[in-house]
């Protein structure tokens, strides 16, 4: 594999992963679970990763 398609397979994995970890939250949330602030926190910190990873393919 080429550079590229290995960053943008890690991309859209750090994407997965953020959109799996925000739903997690939410359900957390709608249950009334007691950590669902810190599960939320780890969310946003992993969509920032994915951010950055997203302006690294778009710089190549």
């Amino acid at each position: 594999m080429r550079k590229n398609s290995l960053d943008q397979l890690e991309f859209y994995t750090s994407c997965a992963s953020a959109g799996l970890v925000c739903l997690l939250a939410f359900l957390q949330f709608r249950k009334g679970g007691d950590v669902w602030w810190l599960i939320l926190i780890a969310a946003i910190l992993m969509t920032a990763n994915a951010y950055v990873k997203y302006k690294k393919i778009k710089n190549l």
